[in-house]
């Protein structure tokens, strides 16, 4: 005889929602994220504003923030916060990577964003299952529609 437990899971929608709330609620009441900077025209442009000490101590910010909301969301809806917090790190670096290709002023002069970077990373290359699994790129999507 196997002993089931019941483990907490909402539907991703609810869960979407009560985090959308939850993120609306703590930027107007208790912390406002600064949104980092990654224009650049040139190296000293890059070293000077992307790579400056603020500048990382506000990515680094808005990573823990990030992790924080991820592992939340992964928990009410019955994924791996294990698997969401070994794949986390990897899918923010290379969405930063691809926010400082973008801000490049000769790439934005093309009109490419970081979100092309993104889909040929994701469809050109074979991403790992344990890796695909800890995305959760529809829950950060749909967060992205309730607000």
């Amino acid at each position: 005889m196997s002993i089931k437990t019941k483990q907490l899971s909402l539907h991703e929608d609810w869960t979407v929602v009560l985090l959308g709330f939850l993120i609306i609620g703590i930027s107007l009441f208790v912390f406002l994220p600064e949104v980092p900077v990654f224009k650049w025209s040139n190296g000293s442009d890059l070293l000077a504003d992307v790579f400056a000490v603020g500048n990382l101590q506000v990515l680094l910010v808005q990573f823990i923030y990030l992790t924080a909301i991820g592992s939340i969301a992964a928990f009410l809806i019955g994924k791996s916060v294990k698997n969401f917090l070994l794949g986390f790190p990897v899918v923010y670096l290379l969405t930063i990577l691809a926010l400082i290709i973008a801000g490049n002023t000769f790439i934005k002069g093309l009109n490419l964003e970081a979100v092309i970077f993104s889909l040929v990373i994701g469809n050109f290359f074979k991403l790992p299952e344990w890796f695909r699994s800890a995305l959760s790129t529809e829950v950060f999507v749909k967060i992205g529609l309730v607000f």
